[in-house]
């Protein structure tokens, strides 16, 4: 989900925190964009995190990014300051200055195979978005091999990234097909939204797909997936931005 940090989001962190306990949510992970787009939060913001309890009665809170991919190398727009607090990061594609030529399918999977072989970031976003196209046979077999979720994201079903529901599709029955671990992203600009799957939920009912490769089925799969990827991951960012 996004706080208000993120400027098109409009709901403050103690809301989503408010609503996520009346909910009866058990985590939620709080994961406002990377720096370079221009309606980010200031690096000093994903930084100071740090402040950020990691439980408020009952819920767990995980500080997270959903950091930006900035060219063809599969770079994304963290430091070692933002990378060394963070519990969780997601990347993908977003409209950067410097990313050109997006509807092209063949530079759009290498990047994400780049990214994935750097082993920073634990899940791709919403991979099913057809702006940004991508070999989905390649990228479903590359994060199986390293380990890394790939987002099913509600909000692409009906909010934004129109047409994203096809290829969202074909991403769940390979994964399956392949027994890739998904995770599920309401991508909650606003607190009503948090843990909001229903669209996502009726495809993964279509495809009976098993609940022990969803990281949202339990806070014990998606702790047990963390601790397996802090261990994969590279202790220090060495990319400069």
């Amino acid at each position: 989900m996004h706080t208000n940090s993120t400027p098109h989001a409009y709901s403050t962190l103690e809301e989503n925190i408010a609503r996520a306990i009346e909910k009866k949510m058990e985590v939620i992970a709080i994961t406002n964009h990377g720096p370079a787009l221009p309606d980010s939060p200031h690096w000093w913001n994903l930084k100071n995190m740090a402040v950020i309890p990691r439980t408020v009665e009952n819920l767990n809170i995980l500080r997270g990014v959903e950091a930006n991919i900035v060219d063809e190398a599969g770079n994304i727009d963290l430091n070692n300051s933002i990378y060394k607090v963070m519990d969780i990061i997601m990347a993908g594609f977003h409209r950067v200055e410097n990313y050109k030529d997006i509807d092209n399918q063949g530079k759009n999977t290498n990047v994400l195979i780049n990214l994935m072989k750097m082993q920073y970031v634990d899940i791709i976003t919403h991979p099913g978005n057809p702006q940004y196209p991508i070999d989905i046979e390649k990228i479903v077999s590359i994060a199986k091999e390293y380990n890394i979720a790939l987002e099913i994201n509600n909000a692409s079903f009906y909010l934004t990234r129109r047409g994203s529901a096809p290829n969202c599709e074909e991403i769940v029955r390979l994964c399956k097909k392949n027994g890739n671990i998904i995770s599920l992203g309401s991508d909650a600009h606003i607190s009503y939204e948090i843990g909001n799957f229903s669209y996502v939920e009726e495809i993964l009912e279509k495809y009976d797909f098993p609940k022990d490769k969803i990281l949202n089925s339990s806070k014990e799969i998606l702790f047990k997936f963390l601790k397996e990827r802090k261990m994969q991951k590279p202790t220090i960012f060495s990319h400069k931005h």
